[in-house]
């Protein structure tokens, strides 16, 4: 297994050292091993989260509460699906398969609700865009010589 100290990660990643102890601190992302002198140690699991976090908080505009949030219902998704196959009644399988339907269900809405929002936003611009291009057309035939 590769290891990678913080550094690495962060030049990886695109974010700062500060920012993945922080991170690391408020419990959005999970602590590393450490090496016997106290050292960070991260794996490839490590960064591969951290840019699920980045993508989150960067394409999809999530702010931290959304990011833990998100982060949680996804981690949990993710665990049940590696535990699933170790339930052996049909009944607990089921109840898995529900579970993980609702916590997806959840994901999916966070991004609804997340698109609506920017549908909004991008629609108050648009509306900005089309008052400001008449008042400057307007601005520039009152501007023209007159024959």
């Amino acid at each position: 297994m590769d290891e990678y100290k913080i550094d690495d990660v962060a030049r990886e990643c695109g974010l700062t050292k500060r920012t993945i102890r922080y991170y690391e601190e408020l419990g959005v992302f999970p602590a590393p091993d450490r090496s016997e002198g106290g050292i960070r140690i991260y794996t490839r699991e490590h960064i591969d989260y951290l840019k699920k976090i980045v993508n989150a908080k960067d394409i999809l505009g999530f702010g931290l509460q959304e990011l833990v949030q998100y982060l949680s219902v996804s981690d949990a998704y993710k665990n049940h699906h590696r535990t699933y196959h170790d339930v052996k009644s049909r009944e607990e399988q089921k109840s898995k398969l529900t579970h993980m339907q609702q916590m997806l269900d959840e994901q999916i809405e966070m991004l609804r609700t997340k698109i609506e929002k920017m549908k909004n936003m991008q629609s108050e611009l648009e509306q900005t865009q089309v008052r400001l291009n008449a008042f400057v057309q307007r601005f520039d035939e009152e501007s023209a010589p007159k024959d």
